[in-house]
């Protein structure tokens, strides 16, 4: 898919017409990865192109949402060069989608389980009809889509982080690094309700709940992330007759100095942090 479909889209993004770009059957390995090394990773929205009769029109949207079937691609493409003109690392958490610019910061929900993440959009595709994206091995584990391999999901396009990274990439700025900042994993419904607070509570009872992982891995990756933000806990809990990781920040001795806390957790990219009490 990255070398085929995306040098396809290379050809359509770096030609100034329209001019339909060959079948897939047309472009060796060779020749679509010598035209993928001819593009160097930055910001893309491309020409339109054509894939087995269909047409795509890639544009920037900022405010776009969508509900389909999201599949996954993993070991065969890990390595390769994506359209964007960067490696496909299969480990981190990017995703393809066959219009929206590059790069792209998106929340995809499985819409069976209720888990969603933040993935970053660096490359083009699925092509089969009711698939709106296909995720990173990473994120494919991440939504626990990878064994079936298709999973209903919502897809919703970040504003602020969307056009934040478009900047960032614009001005030559290495994207692939942003990954640790935009990475968040919510298993579903949290584990604890937030609860209502009085505007002071007991001195070390409030806490930031980052949120919960099924991968300790992951919990750990979280910990390094909120390290500038406060003492990082992890703790373990068990739902069902699985073991999940819940990733908290705290204590703080009172709410005003916690909220301040929670708006940066926010900021770099744990949108469903929340404040909570504990003993």
């Amino acid at each position: 898919m990255i070398l085929a479909a995306g040098a396809m889209l290379l050809l359509a993004g770096c030609s100034g017409t329209q001019t339909p770009a060959p079948s897939p059957s047309a472009l060796s390995d060779e020749s679509a990865a010598r035209l993928a090394r001819a593009i160097e990773p930055g910001y893309k929205i491309g020409q339109p192109y054509r894939i087995a009769g269909q047409w795509y029109r890639p544009q920037e949207q900022f405010d776009m949402s969508e509900s389909g079937i999201a599949s996954w691609y993993g070991p065969g493409f890990h390595g390769r060069l994506t359209a964007n003109g960067e490696r496909y690392d299969m480990h981190a958490f990017t995703a393809a989608h066959r219009t929206l610019q590059l790069p792209s910061v998106v929340r995809v929900q499985n819409l069976d389980n209720g888990r969603s993440i933040i993935v970053r959009v660096n490359d083009r595709g699925p092509y089969v009809d009711g698939r709106i994206i296909d995720l990173s091995r990473a994120a494919a584990e991440a939504l626990d889509l990878q064994h079936q391999g298709l999973a209903q999901v919502r897809l919703t396009v970040l504003p602020n982080e969307s056009r934040r990274m478009a900047q960032m990439a614009q001005q030559g700025a290495s994207v692939g690094s942003m990954d640790d900042r935009i990475v968040q994993l919510n298993e579903g419904p949290p584990p604890e309700p937030p609860v209502r607070l009085a505007r002071t509570g007991p001195a070390g009872t409030l806490f930031l709940q980052a949120a919960a992982f099924s991968s300790e891995d992951y919990a750990e990756r979280a910990r390094g992330m909120l390290r500038g933000v406060g003492p990082v806990k992890i703790t373990p809990f068990v739902r069902g007759d699985r073991t999940l990781y819940r990733v908290r920040v705290g204590p703080y001795a009172d709410r005003n100095t916690a909220m301040t806390a929670l708006e940066r957790l926010r900021e770099v990219g744990f949108e469903g942090a929340h404040l909570v009490a504990s003993s």
